[in-house]
């Protein structure tokens, strides 16, 4: 398995403005103070299974290496965490050293350059860019050409679905091959036995329901100069007309609470889902252990991409914490070492983006869970033909808007989607 990486030319070169803002020096890897000096490491994140991975580390890797840094680790709720982190930048009080920062995110806090609240690391990582995927381990979180966080996580889409239903009902949940074929052969019996095929999430970012199907298709919300695309073809159109049509036939059950009593109950039986959710599903429905198998993506289109990445989240370093080289550090044996992103991997499923252990038998392993398959073995074959996707600053204050503009007017008032989607535009034009 191959993936083409970026120059580390290309990332460096517009690092300097950045660097000098953040007061970020370049320093050697493993720099840390002598250990007869007490320091402690605050990180805010909002995911436990992240928090349980990073503790991990610190217990098992790094308190024998630097048994005088010590941690604390402040887990906040998602939604709670991005104003709590601005009220803290704002205020210049309470800072914490390092930040958590899921992938829809980042743009609220990098928008300003030479004002950027986060730390670029380009220097730090030097020569391990060239050990890393590029398209999940740092192009999320690059702007300017400068790396503000870095991701441990090859994210590709897949399909997981209930095999002990499917078994019942006879259905074959692997030969369908387009989402067409899907929705006749898999959600036609499911309907049929009184049950929805797949949840339609209409929580706060309801919008990523249309931006997941689109990417997997092959489109994309920018391109990479910024220029909203979404109406370049007719695809997103077609997406939320297809998707419309199927919650409200019920196939699609519409949810925007108690996701994981759902789950448990069985009110759908598939779910597309990131290699990440693995890990939540083991913590909060263990007793479904054995009854969930994954598949690749049925395809949009013969053309359409295998798959396409969802989320991310990256550890990224404050401007105003004292203690860049020690959470620097951190960082590294985190994300950057086989004993880090191996731990990651075990903890949360989650297939490293540090490339030297893709060729680990660790990754390759069963998960009884999912019924004795190899996860790591349908990761690898999605992330080799994965479609890349451009993350603007502005993306989060676009999915916003088409929240409101797009998926509230067309799933709740039968809105064209068309003139939803240009509506949105405008006014996105108008907003950044």
């Amino acid at each position: 398995m191959s993936e083409k990486k970026l120059s580390r030319r290309d990332f460096l070169k517009a690092a300097s403005t950045a660097l000098a803002a953040s007061g970020f020096a370049a320093l050697p890897v493993g720099v840390v103070r002598a250990q007869d000096e007490e320091i402690n490491l605050v990180l805010w994140g909002f995911a436990s299974n992240r928090v349980e991975w990073m503790q991990n580390v610190v217990d098992e890797l790094w308190s024998d290496m630097h048994p005088n840094v010590g941690f604390t680790f402040e887990q906040t709720p998602y939604w709670d965490l991005w104003p709590k982190l601005t009220a803290a930048f704002v205020g210049g009080a309470g800072i914490p050293d390092m930040v958590d920062i899921e992938i829809n995110q980042t743009g609220q806090y990098v928008r300003e350059p030479g004002n950027e609240p986060f730390a670029a690391m380009n220097d730090l990582l030097g020569e391990d860019l060239d050990d890393l995927s590029i398209p999940s381990a740092t192009a999320p979180w690059t702007v300017r050409g400068n790396i503000y966080g870095l991701g441990n996580e090859v994210n590709p889409l897949l399909m997981l679905y209930r095999s002990d239903v499917m078994e019942e009902l006879g259905v074959d949940a692997e030969a369908p091959v387009s989402w067409e074929e899907w929705i006749e052969q898999v959600g036609g019996p499911v309907q049929d036995s009184g049950t929805a095929l797949a949840e339609f999430n209409r929580a706060a970012q309801s919008w990523r329901e249309l931006n997941n199907v689109l990417n997997a298709a092959g489109g994309q919300f920018f391109d990479a100069d910024g220029n909203v695309t979404v109406l370049e073809t007719d695809l997103a159109v077609d997406i939320l007309h297809w998707q419309k049509r199927h919650v409200d036939s019920g196939l699609f059950l519409v949810s925007d609470a108690d996701y994981w009593g759902l789950i448990g109950d069985g009110a759908y039986v598939t779910k597309y889902a990131a290699p990440w959710l693995q890990g939540f599903m083991k913590q909060n429905v263990p007793d479904m252990e054995g009854q969930w198998r994954m598949r690749h993506l049925p395809k949009w289109s013969p053309d359409s991409p295998k798959t396409s990445p969802y989320g991310g989240t990256g550890m990224g370093i404050t401007a105003a914490s004292e203690n860049k080289p020690e959470s620097y550090e951190f960082i590294r044996v985190c994300n950057i070492t086989a004993e880090g992103s191996l731990l990651a991997f075990r903890r949360m499923n989650l297939f490293p983006s540090y490339t030297p252990v893709w060729d680990s038998e660790e990754l390759l392993r069963s998960d009884d869970y999912f019924g004795g398959q190899i996860p790591g073995q349908f990761i690898a074959e999605a992330a080799a033909e994965m479609a890349v996707i451009n993350v603007d600053p502005y993306w989060g204050l676009f999915g916003d808007i088409v929240n409101r503009v797009v998926m509230d007017p067309v799933f709740e008032a039968d809105a064209d989607p068309r003139a939803a989607l240009e509506e949105a535009i405008e006014e996105f034009e108008f907003s950044k």
